[in-house]
C-alpha cells in the first residue's frame, strides 16, 4: 500500500496549479522527451490517418485499429486492406505496351493481354462482391487475388506455367524469339566488355543505369500487389552506392548501404499512408540489397588494377553457364532441378552450364594471368553456382507475384532484371574468390 501511495502521490513541484493562477494543467506533467516517444508519434499518425478518412476518434467510430497491428490480407475487409487497394497519388499505373510494365500470366498459363488495361473503376475493388467472396472460400490459405484488373491464382497450380501443354496436346511453341534473343544478348555482352575495357567510369554508368531500370521494373511489378516501394530514395541510393564505391571502395559501399536503408524507411514513414508501413519498408530494403548493392561488386571488380580482366572472366562464366544450361538442357534434360520454382530447369542443364562456364573462365584466365588457369577454374565454378541460385531466386519471386517477365524492355529476354539476375548473385562471389587469389587490388596485393 505504501508503494502504491507513493506512485500516485505527486511531488510538490508537480502539484496541479489552482484555477486562481489562471493556468490549469493535468495532474501529471509530461517531460519534453516524452513528446518524441514512439507512442506519441504513433498516436499522431493514427489520428491524422483517421481524420483524413473522415472518421473521428477510435472510440467514436468503433475502430480498434486492429488492422494496424499486423498486415491484413490484401483482399480482406480491413481498413488497411481497403486503403492499400486505393489508387494513391503518385502511383504509376500500367499502360498498354509500356516498356517497363510487367507481363502478367493469366490462369491458363499464357500472357494476359487484358491485364495491361486499366480497370473501369479506376483500380477500386469491392471486397463485398460475390466473385471475390467465392475466391476467398475456394482458395483456402492462399487466396486467389484479383487486383488492378488482373487475376493471380495460387502458385501451387497443378500445371506449371512454362511447360503447360497446348490445346492439341502438344507442347507449346517456344515463346522466345531466339534470333532476337541472340542478337540482344551479344550486343549487351559487347557493350559491357567494351565499357569495362575502356574506362571504369563508363562501366559504372552502364552498371548503375541498368540498376535504375531494374529497380523501376521491380517497383512496378510490386505495385500490382499493393506494395508501394518509394522510387526517389531508391534511385538516389543507387547513385549514392556508385559514388561511395568509387571513392571509398568496399568501406564506402557498406556505409552507403546503411544510409540508403535508413533513408528508404524514413521516406516510407513520412508517407501519408500508415498501413503496411513495415511491408513496404522491407520491400524497399530488399530492392536496395538485391539490385544495386549486389551489382556494386561488379564495379569493385572493375576498380582493381586488372579490373577489366576480372569483369571479363565473371561475365564470361555467367554467359557460359546460361548457354550451356540452355543447350544441354534441351538435348539431355530429363530430371527436374526445382520444378516448383522453375519447371524448365533440369539437373542435366545445370551441370552442363557449370562445366561450360568453368571451362570458359579457365581459358580466359590462362590468357590473362600468365597460365594461371586454376584461378579461372575456381572463379568459374563458384560464379556458375551462384548464377544458378540467382536465377532460381528471381524465378521464385516472379512466381510469387505472378508475372512472367519483369518487362518487355529486351526482345527475347524479357526485362532488364530478367537478364541480370544471375549476374547479381555471381558478382560478389567472383569478387571474393578473386580477392583470395589476387587480393582486392590485383597482382596479389591487398
Amino acid at each position: 500500500m505504501a508503494r502504491e501511495d507513493a506512485e500516485h502521490t505527486l511531488p510538490a513541484s508537480e502539484e496541479p496549479r489552482s484555477a486562481e493562477a489562471g493556468q490549469e494543467r493535468p495532474g501529471k506533467r509530461h517531460r519534453a522527451v516524452d513528446l518524441f516517444s514512439p507512442h506519441h508519434y504513433r498516436a499522431l499518425q493514427l489520428s491524422l490517418f483517421d481524420r483524413k478518412k473522415g472518421g473521428g476518434e477510435p472510440e467514436a467510430t468503433g475502430a480498434a485499429w486492429e488492422d494496424d497491428v499486423s498486415d491484413p490480407p490484401l483482399m480482406s475487409d480491413a481498413p488497411a486492406a481497403r486503403a492499400a487497394r486505393e489508387v494513391a497519388p503518385g502511383t504509376v499505373h500500367r499502360r498498354d505496351g509500356h516498356l517497363f510494365a510487367p507481363i502478367s500470366i493469366s490462369p491458363d498459363g499464357h500472357e494476359d493481354a487484358d491485364a495491361t488495361a486499366e480497370p473501369s473503376d479506376g483500380g477500386h475493388l469491392d471486397p463485398e462482391s460475390p466473385e471475390l467472396e467465392q475466391d476467398r472460400q475456394s482458395a483456402g490459405d492462399y487466396p486467389t487475388e484479383v487486383f488492378a484488373g488482373a487475376e493471380y491464382s495460387s502458385p501451387d497450380a497443378d500445371a506449371s506455367l512454362e511447360t503447360r501443354d497446348g490445346d492439341d496436346g502438344k507442347p507449346p511453341r517456344a515463346s522466345r524469339d531466339f534470333v532476337a534473343a541472340t542478337t540482344v544478348g551479344l550486343l549487351l555482352l559487347g557493350v559491357t566488355l567494351a565499357s569495362a575495357w575502356y574506362h571504369p567510369t563508363a562501366f559504372a554508368i552502364l552498371v548503375y543505369g541498368l540498376c535504375i531500370a531494374a529497380v523501376i521494373e521491380w517497383k512496378r511489378a510490386l505495385e500490382r500487389h499493393g506494395r508501394r516501394v518509394p522510387a526517389i530514395p531508391l534511385v538516389a541510393a543507387t547513385v549514392g552506392l556508385g559514388v561511395a564505391t568509387h571513392f571509398a571502395k568496399p568501406e564506402g559501399l557498406v556505409v552507403a548501404l546503411l544510409v540508403g536503408c535508413a533513408g528508404i524507411v524514413a521516406w516510407r514513414i513520412g508517407d501519408e499512408r500508415v498501413e503496411n508501413t513495415l511491408a513496404d519498408s522491407l520491400a524497399g530494403v530488399l530492392t536496395l540489397l538485391w539490385i544495386p548493392f549486389l551489382a556494386s561488386f561488379l564495379y569493385l571488380l572493375e576498380l582493381a588494377d586488372d579490373g577489366w580482366q576480372r569483369v571479363f572472366i565473371v561475365v564470361l562464366a555467367v554467359v557460359g553457364n546460361d548457354t550451356g544450361a540452355l543447350v544441354l538442357g534441351m538435348l539431355f534434360g530429363k530430371h527436374k532441378l526445382l520444378e516448383r520454382v522453375s519447371p524448365a530447369k533440369t539437373w542435366e542443364g545445370a551441370i552442363g552450364g557449370v562445366l561450360v562456364g568453368t571451362v570458359a573462365a579457365s581459358v580466359a584466365a590462362w590468357f590473362f594471368f600468365e597460365g594461371q588457369w586454376y584461378i579461372g577454374a575456381a572463379v568459374g565454378g563458384a560464379v556458375t553456382l551462384a548464377a544458378i541460385v540467382g536465377d532460381l531466386a528471381e524465378s521464385a519471386l516472379k512466381r510469387d507475384i505472378r508475372v512472367k517477365d519483369m518487362s518487355q524492355a529486351l526482345p527475347g529476354h524479357g526485362g532488364i532484371l530478367d537478364r541480370i539476375d544471375s549476374l547479381l548473385f555471381a558478382a560478389p562471389v567472383g569478387y571474393v574468390v578473386f580477392a583470395i587469389f589476387l587480393g582486392t587490388l590485383g597482382g596479389g596485393g591487398l
